[in-house]
């Protein structure tokens, strides 16, 4: 589940005696039920800003069902599963960005491969991500029946088979549960085409899982991606806690880069959003006014206070952000500052949403980047999260919208919402990046772009 905006951190502290097992399932119908009540009034009432209609506080179903539970249930019932399984669906009834989840440690390093696969309407399976310093970034290849002469796994292989198990035309679910069930070495069989015959090489590949911090936004240069010495790329994944260190960590290999790219493709595709702190640190890499990078309004945020009492504030820029790494203090350079004649475009489709959006439209905003790809998703809504016992589970709550800057008579405007309709390209073509990074349409175009505007043609 993403994470989405976080606006305010709250702490509810568990109580010191847990009740025990089914004993306490009578109890826990009250719990409920009070829980149940409230989360109905904060939606009634909060979400529908400020106005006031009526819940039956008996909710006879959901009553009914517990003291069902209660009389027949076979076994004990474990009292922290039960209570955070009741409370995520009661709040995942409510939109699809409310929601209880369990949290996970920062920066945790997983047992993981480091690639990322797409489906096409047939269940053709493609490579759209080798994650740098990743284990299938250094998947070794083996002839077995292959090919030889590929080096490593690239952005647009068609997957055939894993670990010996077909995949092709398998709908996701049953090539998910393939996945799930490879163990600690995975073996690959890709296909590529060959321009220079009409037979698509088949190359097999063996992964080597082991732990890693998975980065959730590096960078690539044109050796890799096969673009234009000139033009470097930054992939940004989400806007999580990792993503201020991994992205400074791009921006800094992007300058030390020795062919000097003075042009940054900036790839949000797939990326469904996180905290609006983050999205104003990276913010602040491009955006400058007077001087200052620090404290430029992003977004017009109007939100509940809590008991449908509605207020605004707004998102702003920061500069400076604190490490959920290592604690240390990050700090942002402006590009267009380090890098003389930089220009940048940004690559979006259906799954860039909530901050990929407004960084979106704050780069648009303020520093006229244009945008490439396909529609966005359109979350202009945002979430409050309160911890419960010590942090180990996160309520996300909807509790306001945002509108993203615009100019209106030349001046910087926050009138429009995007929820429910998105960003609309400012160059539309496939986003789908199961391509060939140089084959990709997005890069493609970028180039495009990036040339006419050297020229000073029209885009």
């Amino acid at each position: 589940m993403d994470m989405f905006e976080e606006k305010d951190i709250y702490t509810e502290y568990p109580s010191e005696k847990k009740p025990s097992k089914k004993k306490t399932l009578t109890f826990a119908i009250v719990v409920v039920l009070i829980v149940a009540v409230v989360a109905g009034l904060a939606f009634f009432g909060g979400v529908a800003y400020g106005r006031s209609k009526t819940v039956d506080s008996e909710m006879p179903m959901v009553k009914t069902v517990l003291e069902a539970l209660n009389k027949y249930y076979i076994d004990d019932i474990d009292w922290e599963q039960f209570q955070y399984t009741v409370a995520a669906a009661i709040a995942g009834s409510v939109d699809p960005y409310t929601g209880l989840v369990a949290s996970s440690p920062t920066g945790m390093r997983t047992m993981s491969a480091g690639v990322t696969f797409t489906y096409n309407d047939y269940c053709n399976y493609f490579i759209t991500e080798v994650a740098p310093g990743s284990p299938a970034s250094k998947a070794k290849n083996v002839l077995s029946g292959g090919y030889e002469g590929s080096q490593s796994l690239m952005v647009g292989d068609e997957v055939i088979s894993i670990n010996g198990q077909k995949v092709q035309h398998l709908n996701y679910n049953a090539f998910s549960q393939i996945l799930s069930n490879v163990g600690d070495t995975i073996e690959l069989v890709v296909t590529r085409p060959n321009s220079a015959s009409e037979i698509q090489p088949t190359y097999t590949f063996v992964i080597q899982k082991e732990m890693y911090h998975s980065p959730v936004a590096y960078y690539l240069d044109s050796e890799v991606t096969g673009l234009p010495s000139d033009v470097g790329y930054i992939k940004l994944k989400e806007f999580g806690d990792t993503a201020p260190d991994d992205f400074a960590t791009a921006v800094s290999a992007f300058l030390a880069d020795e062919d000097k790219p003075d042009k940054l493709v900036l790839d949000l595709r797939g990326n469904g959003g996180g905290s609006t702190m983050i999205c104003g640190f990276i913010a602040s890499y491009f955006v400058s006014q007077d001087g200052t990078s620090d404290g430029i309004p992003m977004a017009k945020y109007v939100y509940n206070e809590g008991g449908g009492d509605m207020a605004e504030t707004y998102f702003y820029t920061q500069t400076s952000y604190s490490s959920d790494l290592d604690g240390t203090q990050l700090k942002s350079v402006n590009l267009y500052d380090e890098v003389e004649g930089f220009e940048c475009v940004v690559l979006v489709n259906g799954s860039s949403a909530s901050s990929s959006e407004l960084l979106t439209a704050t780069l648009a905003n303020y520093c006229g980047i244009k945008s490439i790809g396909e529609k966005t998703y359109g979350k202009g809504v945002a979430q409050i999260v309160i911890e419960y016992m010590g942090g180990k589970y996160e309520l996300y709550i909807t509790n306001g919208k945002y509108y993203i800057p615009t100019q209106k008579n030349g001046e910087t405007v926050f009138e429009v919402n995007i929820h429910g309709s998105g960003l609309t390209p400012d160059i539309e073509t496939d986003a789908s990046g199961r391509y060939y990074m140089a084959e990709d349409p997005c890069f493609l175009q970028a180039t495009q772009y990036f040339s006419s505007a050297q020229s000073g043609e029209a885009a």
